[in-house]
C-alpha cells in the first residue's frame, strides 16, 4: 500500500535583508518562534479525505500578506471548483493527480486545461483563475 498523497500550499515572502532582524521574532505573544506541526490544530472543514492544518496564517499568528498550510489528500478525493482573490503555490511532496485550470484572463475560457501533478512537482495558480486538484485513486497526496 502507498504512503499518504500529500499536498502543501507553501507561500514565501522575502523581507530585505535590513528587516530580518526586526522581522525574527513571533508578532503574537506568548506563541513560540519555531513550533512542532504535529501539534498544531487540525481540520478537515466538512470533507472527508482531507486533513488541514495551518502551519502559518493571519488568524492565529497575524500574518497579514501570507498563509502557509499543509493538506493531505485520501485517494480519489477532489477539491470544489473554487478561486481564491489571493495568488496560490502549491508544493506536491508525496502523490499524483490532475491539475484542472481555467484561465480568468480569458473572456470565455472554455473547457479547463488539464496538468499532471506528481510527487516533487509545484504549480501556481494566479489570482481569480477557477480550479479543481482531483488526486489519484491509488495514493495520498501530501501538499
Amino acid at each position: 500500500m502507498l504512503g499518504p498523497f500529500v499536498v502543501s500550499f507553501f507561500s514565501l515572502n522575502f523581507l530585505p535583508f535590513s528587516q530580518t532582524l526586526e522581522a525574527s521574532h513571533c508578532s503574537i505573544k506568548g506563541l513560540p518562534l519555531v513550533r512542532n506541526i504535529t501539534e498544531l490544530p487540525q481540520d478537515n472543514y466538512g470533507r472527508e479525505g482531507l486533513s488541514h492544518i495551518t502551519v502559518a496564517g493571519s488568524i492565529l499568528h497575524g500574518l497579514k500578506e501570507v498563509e502557509v498550510w499543509l493538506q493531505t489528500f485520501a485517494p480519489g478525493s477532489r477539491t470544489p471548483i473554487h478561486r481564491h482573490s489571493c495568488e496560490e503555490v502549491f508544493v506536491v511532496i508525496k502523490g499524483s493527480g490532475t491539475l484542472y485550470l481555467a484561465s480568468s484572463s480569458h473572456k470565455y475560457p472554455g473547457k479547463p486545461q488539464e496538468h499532471f501533478i506528481f510527487s516533487n512537482s509545484t504549480f501556481h495558480i494566479p489570482v481569480n483563475d477557477v480550479h479543481q486538484v482531483n488526486y489519484s485513486p491509488i495514493t495520498n497526496l501530501l501538499t
